[in-house]
């Protein structure tokens, strides 16, 4: 089971489903939670580097993408960022710092380290 006393902070229960987006602050820094559509948790920085838009807001879950919606820029759960045009090429843009997460206990944990 994890503490805070190892480490690890409870940031939000597990129940958020296939798509979902929720934001939160850990410590200063606003992250974003989102579940790909695949079932896959992530923990990542809350503004696109585009033009800072909150993703909790302003983003949408896309399979296994989370997509800003202000300008259309995609990040992977790996925090890799992408623009896809309308003739389908992607570009590489801006990545996004993803912070590892686990699920257990019917919540989403990340380990913060000091």
């Amino acid at each position: 089971m994890k503490s805070s006393g190892d480490g690890w902070v409870r940031i939000c229960a597990s129940d958020l489903p296939p798509g979902g987006i929720v934001g939160v602050t850990i410590g200063s820094e606003d992250m974003v939670v989102w579940r790909s559509m695949a079932g896959t948790p992530c923990v990542i920085e809350a503004r696109c580097p585009h033009q800072w838009s909150h993703l909790a807001g302003e983003g949408v879950v896309v399979g296994e993408e989370l997509v800003c919606l202000t300008h259309l820029w995609r990040f992977t759960t790996g925090g890799e960022g992408w623009k896809e045009n309308v003739n389908g090429r992607r570009d590489r843009k801006g990545d996004l710092v993803v912070t590892d997460c686990i699920e257990e206990d019917g919540s989403i944990w990340v380990r913060i380290v000091g």
